[in-house]
């Protein structure tokens, strides 16, 4: 796929220059620098071969500020990594949210945090900051936001604009679970437009990133999805260990993918008793917390913490696994396989739940590669990509499993892939304890303190939600000089505008909650 990518693009665009990359250390095949008058003929390029948008970015190299595309293909592995050029004293490039949905969000983000003007694009209003800003805050250098800019990233005021009825579904309404508002344009009772509001919990995590070392930034990655916590430590780890080329025990990858897992089936139990809540059945709620509870206490005697986990290191783990640790695992697996039926009679049976999810706020495999979803959201709508398959890390490439997918897209199907992802976790697990070998759990000379190679790396892994990209960029120092994460639930957000037009307004609640959507991972 690599080579017939490279020839076909190669052979439409004679004049550009394709460089051929070492996917193991940036995780990215082939590398191509453009001018901007080119990035949209190029970017059709690539919707026409059905490569979606995995992310944009912008970075502040001094001299120039780069946009930087990941191109991605859900049917095999290929990533082309394209880069556009700017002038830092006034960067413009043509949108591409005329070609890829999601890139309306993306280059919303950049011209917050950067100032690029992105020539096209329908919106380019506030998304994490208030229109107090005096900075543009990614910039290497104190850039002041230029007034044009100020009244363009001022807050969305649709009062101001029409006159038909606004409802504001949050932030404090409890199916979007306290820090994300919607705002929702009725006609009578059925949704005409919806406009996500973010940034109640922005925290500036990449800022951060920029001004701590790489051990220092290591807490952080489990406050962003603090339900899917371990996932976000392992991505960040295994980025920073294959960036600084740290090898790592083969006991600690099993051990990894132990944790991992059961942090994945308690992130699941969490949806389905909050979806159910939702929606009006409390009863599924306290089964599933009486589980997690069960798995939380395995987790919390090796990792000391019961949410927000930061238990690997670069080279290793924190501590090893005991034999408790490994009892009381297979006792969690037990007591799951006995679990489903109990599901299965309580929600999957339930007509009522039947009812309130069929044929709600349906994906269409072409949807939902244009708005670039990820996880069991795009598992749902048929895609059955799966970045533990198609990327392993960790032990996963010696572990089989199979990867549920769906076949109408709708609420109902997500429903259904989790129940099954969590089977699936089990069986994982199962066969991570057999082949678990001995031997250190840390590599022997940890390094205390990192500088890793010159250079860039796209690193993904799978969590609870999907697809998380973590982009760094190093330039030998101990911190690291740009670092962009590509979280799941954003991506999986962007789609609910579309998703919600047309619905009734009690719909909205079953489309957004079947998105398992986590806030502070959207807002960073």
């Amino acid at each position: 796929m690599v080579d017939k990518t490279k020839a076909e693009l190669q052979a439409a665009f004679a004049d550009l220059t394709i460089i051929e990359e070492s996917y193991p250390q940036c995780g990215y095949h082939l590398s191509v620098d453009l001018k901007a008058k080119d990035i949209l003929e190029v970017a059709g390029f690539f919707d026409e071969r059905h490569f979606y948008l995995a992310v944009e970015l912008g970075v502040d190299y001094k001299d120039y500020l780069e946009l930087v595309y990941i191109f991605s293909i859900h049917s095999s592995l290929c990533k082309v990594k394209v880069t556009l050029k700017l002038d830092p004293s006034q960067p413009a490039a043509p949108t591409l949210s005329k070609i890829y949905a999601c890139a309306y969000w993306y280059e919303r983000e950049i011209h917050e945090f950067y100032g690029v003007r992105f020539e096209g694009h329908p919106g380019l209003t506030y998304l994490f900051l208030h229109d107090g800003i005096d900075f543009y805050p990614l910039r290497k250098e104190k850039i002041p936001v230029s007034e044009k800019d100020r009244q363009e990233l001022n807050s969305y005021s649709p009062a101001l604009r029409d006159d038909s009825l606004f409802i504001n579904m949050g932030p404090q309404h409890p199916s979007t679970h306290g820090v994300l508002r919607v705002v929702l344009k009725m006609d009578g009772e059925y949704i005409e437009d919806a406009y996500p509001v973010l940034g109640y919990l922005h925290r500036m995590q990449e800022k951060m990133a920029e001004n701590r070392s790489y051990y220092q930034f290591l807490p952080n990655t489990g406050r962003m999805d603090y339900l899917g916590a371990m996932s976000f430590n392992l991505g960040y780890v295994t980025a920073v260990e294959r960036l600084a080329g740290i090898d790592v025990p083969a006991r600690a990858h099993y051990v990894r993918v132990i944790a991992t897992e059961l942090n994945r089936i308690c992130s699941h139990l969490l949806w389905i008793g909050a979806y159910l809540a939702d929606l009006g059945g409390l009863s599924p709620f306290l089964y599933a917390f009486d589980d997690r509870e069960n798995i939380q206490d395995v987790l919390e005697a090796v990792t000391g913490s019961r949410l927000t986990y930061c238990y690997f290191r670069f080279g290793g783990l924190y501590n090893d696994v005991d034999d408790a640790f490994i009892l009381g695992t297979k006792a969690v697996i037990a007591r799951m396989r006995g679990r489903f039926a109990l599901y299965e009679k309580l929600v999957g049976g339930n007509v009522i739940f039947i009812n309130r999810t069929r044929g709600i706020g349906v994906i269409e495999k072409e949807r939902a590669r244009k708005y670039a979803v990820c996880g069991p959201v795009l598992r749902g709508a048929g895609i059955g990509m799966d970045l533990r398959k198609k990327e392993p890390y960790a032990a996963y490439p010696e572990i089989d499993f199979e990867v549920p997918i769906g076949t109408n897209g709708d609420a109902l199907d997500m429903y259904h892939i989790r129940i099954k992802e969590m089977e699936t976790s089990l069986n994982i697990i199962e066969q991570a304890i057999e082949r678990l070998p001995d031997g250190p759990f840390i590599v022997e000379k940890a390094p205390k303190k990192l500088k890793p190679r010159k250079g860039d790396l796209y690193h993904v892994v799978e969590t609870p939600r999907g697809e998380l990209g973590i982009y760094i960029v190093s330039d030998e120092s101990d911190k690291p000089y740009r670092m962009k994460w590509r979280v799941p639930s954003f991506s999986n957000l962007m789609i609910f505008p579309e998703l919600a037009k047309g619905n009734l307004l009690s719909d909205a609640v079953a489309i957004l909650g079947s998105l398992d959507l986590v806030i502070p991972e959207i807002d960073r």
